[in-house]
């Protein structure tokens, strides 16, 4: 970054933490409002249908919730389908391109505590205050030149997150946490753009920035009803 874009961030940092306090509460109770507020309580199920590109690889992929009924994310990749899915009692993962991961596996009971948030259609959006036990406010920081708030947010299943927020209309831009991947826990971040508010009229980010490339969703499909069977393994 040269000298000049530092000091214009400086600036927008030091003009966006002038305005008036707000607490962790009330930023992330701007947020929903901003996207959508109570007309996510009308949402009971979400298909999201995208790709991604990695090193010149195209994968695609598609992320199907039922509010407390299922979650299933199937992935296309070199012709070989891959799927996870979590319920409120059991979790299966199918992941025949890495080693070992030929056969249904079933989740450890943390890996499906500390999923469960993925049953919520507004869990991912931070849309849904009751499903933080924990919010802190963590000062004003720059993503990608935007000025954000930032909160660290704690759901009830034990999962941490921090969370920056557009100090001009509140969407969600970014989201940092720490996952697990092959048993060792890694920090991820998520840069969300591309928002676009749906007919349902709740607003959504259209692409997902990821260390291994672009989410790009095509389509979201609300309110659909879907067959049980699509959260068992092998179906």
């Amino acid at each position: 970054m040269n000298i000049v874009k530092q000091i214009a961030t400086a600036v927008m940092i030091l003009a966006a933490g002038a305005a008036q306090a707000q607490t962790a509460d009330e930023i992330i109770q701007k947020h929903i409002d901003a996207i959508g507020g109570k007309k996510w309580d009308n949402i009971h199920s979400m298909k999201m249908s995208g790709g991604l590109s990695v090193q010149g690889m195209e994968v695609s992929m598609s992320q199907t919730v039922e509010d407390n009924k299922g979650m299933r994310m199937d992935l296309s990749i070199l012709g070989n389908n891959c799927y996870t899915i979590i319920t409120p009692k059991e979790g299966w993962v199918y992941m025949p391109i890495q080693p070992g991961m030929d056969k249904v596996t079933p989740m450890t009971e943390d890996e499906l505590k500390m999923s469960q948030y993925k049953l919520n259609v507004r869990g991912v959006q931070i849309a849904d205050k009751s499903l933080i036990s924990k919010s802190d406010y963590l000062g004003i920081d720059s993503v990608n030149g935007v000025a954000c708030y930032k909160v660290k947010v704690a759901d009830k299943g034990g999962n941490l997150q921090t969370a920056y927020f557009d100090t001009k209309n509140y969407y969600l831009v970014r989201s940092e946490s720490l996952v697990k991947i092959q048993d060792q826990e890694q920090e991820m971040g998520i840069d969300f753009s591309n928002f676009k508010t749906l007919p349902e009229g709740i607003t959504m980010a259209m692409v997902w920035g990821t260390p291994q490339g672009d989410v790009t969703l095509k389509s979201i499909e609300v309110n659909k009803k879907y067959d049980d069977a699509i959260f068992k393994p092998g179906k």
